[in-house]
């Protein structure tokens, strides 16, 4: 929690009864560059959709950075192993080949689900449980493939939580060497990919984006939608989550994200419109 400057308590309250007017369930956490928290059932766990594409993302630079992957490797997909959903690589023609990184940036910027699946292909299943276990992220776990609607009929779900997604992500801001996860280079490189992300209807959508900078990461499934992400102003900077699930129509969670998106930059610019 927050110290208890009137002003924060009541920027509490504001984003508090955007949440209480969501016909569905939003767990929220935001942490700034000095380590203050909010949290709003930050714990619970969620269907990931595909913010578990953030700790795919990591499994795999973890294992570039131990030599056993190299990021400019090239792979081709098979038209077999194509899958629907979000995505351009589904529509390329059959003999594109890709660079890990060239995946890894489709996987992100335009959450390809095609390219997700080739990359948990390459890495494994059992790459992106080795690293949530290292980092403590108690609620994340990569189940199934994206699309596979075998096993998810089947019990088989990938989740996670507001609080998992921030611990993630201040990984790449953590640039103390003897606490940093990644290397700087590797931290860089995915804060390009994130700061590339084409979805943008969510926390960022009434955001000022000449005056900040977001690197995020969105995801939706029926019920659900979720955004996350770094936000920087100047010096400032914050990571923030936000998953809302139990809903009847996608549109009032998607709704209550760009609020609290426009609450957090209110929040990072210091401005008080209360």
């Amino acid at each position: 929690m927050m110290g208890a400057d009137p002003s924060l308590l009541e920027w509490k309250e504001r984003v508090q009864a955007v949440v209480d007017s969501t016909a569905g369930h939003v767990s929220f956490m935001m942490e700034d560059e000095c380590g203050r928290q909010l949290q709003i059932d930050a714990d619970t766990q969620k269907k990931a959709a595909s913010l578990i594409k953030i700790p795919i993302l990591m499994a795999a630079f973890k294992q570039v950075e131990a030599g056993r992957l190299n990021i400019y490797d090239r792979y081709s997909i098979d038209k077999e192993n194509r899958v629907g959903g979000a995505g351009v690589s589904q529509f390329l023609d059959g003999g594109t080949s890709f660079t890990l990184r060239d995946l890894l940036t489709l996987m992100i910027v335009v959450s390809d689900n095609t390219a997700t699946n080739k990359v948990i292909d390459i890495i494994g299943l059992s790459a992106v449980a080795e690293f949530c276990a290292e980092q403590g992220l108690k609620s994340t776990r990569l189940e199934r493939k994206m699309m596979d609607f075998k096993a998810a009929t089947a019990g088989l779900e990938n989740k996670t939580s507001a609080q998992d997604m921030v611990a993630c992500l201040k990984l790449l801001h953590t640039e103390d060497s003897k606490r940093a996860v990644f290397s700087d280079m590797s931290r860089q490189t995915m804060l390009c990919i994130l700061g590339g992300q084409q979805l943008l209807d969510k926390l960022p959508f009434y955001m000022d984006l000449d005056s900040l900078k977001i690197a995020n990461k969105t995801g939706e499934l029926a019920g659900v939608e979720h955004d996350c992400g770094i936000i920087t102003f100047g010096g400032k900077k914050l990571t923030v989550a936000v998953l809302v699930d139990d809903l009847l129509v996608n549109y009032s969670g998607k709704r209550a994200i760009q609020e609290i998106g426009k609450l957090v930059e209110e929040y990072i610019k210091g401005i008080k419109s209360f």
